[in-house]
């Protein structure tokens, strides 16, 4: 019979044998699932109470025009001069209150270039818009979407910011590699 003298011999045969029972995700379905567990039972999220629910299919993911840097560009540009037409019509409805409401041929007449001025600085801003807006309809329409990752929906109970248990649902996206979550967005249903 095989006799273990040999300490050494003792403890490496007890790692083995304890790495052995140590289970380690083989498939991307396990690393996805392995990866969403260890992200709630970070120190920072203890306040969360998390309850795994079910988990959702692993599934590819693609990159999207949105993420495009050209396009956030073009959209922050399209609401950037919405903004300022807004603005801007607010003036000229101002100053046409004013100009309606004045006697005065003097006052009038320099109101009313005034409200030529407003008028011509909304109509550029609306002009911008539409321009950026076109811009960034091209990059949506013609975007070639490639894969960045992957993807899995998570329903699980967890403490809501109100601090109550609920049901909630998010998916989870991963890199490439499987080897960490990028990030994660809420599943919010229509209110029916």
């Amino acid at each position: 019979m095989f006799k273990l003298r040999d300490p050494l011999l003792l403890l490496a045969i007890t790692l083995l044998f304890v790495a052995g029972c140590h289970t380690v995700p083989k498939t991307p379905q396990e690393k996805a699932v392995a990866l969403i567990k260890s992200n709630f039972e970070a120190p920072k999220n203890q306040t969360y109470r998390y309850e795994a629910g079910e988990f959702g299919k692993l599934d590819s993911a693609y990159s999207s025009y949105r993420d495009d840097s050209v396009y956030k560009v073009f959209e922050d540009s399209v609401s950037f001069y919405l903004d300022k037409g807004t603005a801007a019509f607010g003036m000229v409805a101002d100053i046409g209150y004013r100009t309606d409401s004045t006697t005065d041929k003097i006052k009038k007449k320099k109101l009313w270039k005034q409200l030529l001025a407003a008028s011509d600085s909304q109509k550029m801003y609306n002009d911008s818009a539409h321009f950026y807006s076109k811009k960034a309809q091209f990059i949506s329409d013609h975007y070639k979407p490639f894969f960045n990752g992957w993807k899995m929906d998570h329903k699980f109970r967890a403490n809501n910011n109100f601090g109550f248990q609920a049901a909630q649902q998010a998916v989870f996206y991963f890199d490439t590699q499987l080897t960490k979550i990028t990030k994660s967005e809420p599943v919010v249903k229509p209110y029916k």
